[in-house]
């Protein structure tokens, strides 16, 4: 493919430490400023899995649409969430988007942030809190809220063992920011899913609070063969949102 793989180290300020990021970018873009697309992966996810299983046709798209695609590693089980042991919220939402725009001159006002499973948790919950920086937001079989099978997912270690103090930090704690928001919002979910459920509800909330968004289901369950083509499917429905936008 034309396009370039940069690996990079990008030292968080906030975590004093690197986080891996895999930047994938058109070769030759010259002074064109081109739309990001931020990509979360899934609990126990990282770099090399996403290419390779999770979207593997991503490696197409960058000089296809004239995109960037940036995917951070998100730590295994960090949820993308401030703790008091991690920051990957500030480091997602301030210390990787000021790098990128800077080191890329990327288009400040086409910036979308995505991703599945505990990915999609973080889309939901940090797009929402930083409606500056995203101007969409797309979710995959999204943990709309973790706070019932947490303490197998490694929250006890971020947030402590009691499940009451988890609540403000899910994806559904935010909806209600997302009243007055003029972001793209995709959501999607396989009809075979164990969050099905949760997304649904999520679902009808944003239509009883008048929150434009897509909402898509598929045949599919909590697996890359679902979330493999629902995120390319997502990725070009971006596209077209930033492409209307021009």
């Amino acid at each position: 493919f034309p396009q370039k793989f940069d690996s990079l180290n990008i030292y968080s300020t906030s975590m004093n430490k690197e986080i891996k990021t895999l930047v994938v970018h058109p070769s030759n873009s010259g002074d064109e400023k081109l739309p990001t697309v931020y990509i979360l992966h899934g609990y126990s996810g990282y770099l090399k899995r996403t290419l390779t299983q999770d979207i593997r046709s991503l490696s197409g798209h960058s000089e296809e649409m004239r995109m960037i695609f940036v995917l951070p590693d998100g730590n295994y089980d960090s949820w993308y969430i401030d703790s008091p042991r991690l920051k990957y919220e500030t480091f997602i939402a301030k210390e990787l988007t000021d790098y990128i725009q800077k080191k890329y001159k990327s288009d400040q006002s086409k910036t979308a942030l995505m991703g599945w499973s505990m990915g999609g948790h973080g889309a939901l919950y940090i797009g929402s809190r930083h409606q500056e920086t995203f101007t969409a937001i797309g979710s995959l079989c999204g943990v709309i809220d973790f706070v019932p099978f947490g303490k197998e997912y490694g929250v006890p270690k971020l947030l402590g063992e009691n499940p009451e103090k988890w609540t403000t930090y899910t994806a559904i704690s935010q909806i209600n920011k997302l009243k007055d928001t003029r972001q793209k919002i995709l959501i999607g979910c396989g009809t075979d899913d164990i969050l099905i459920a949760q997304n649904r509800k999520f679902h009808e909330q944003l239509i009883s609070l008048n929150i434009p968004h897509i909402y898509e289901e598929r045949p599919g369950g909590h697996d890359a063969s679902y979330w493999s083509k629902a995120a390319v499917n997502q990725i070009f429905q971006l596209h077209q949102f930033f492409t209307s936008h021009d």
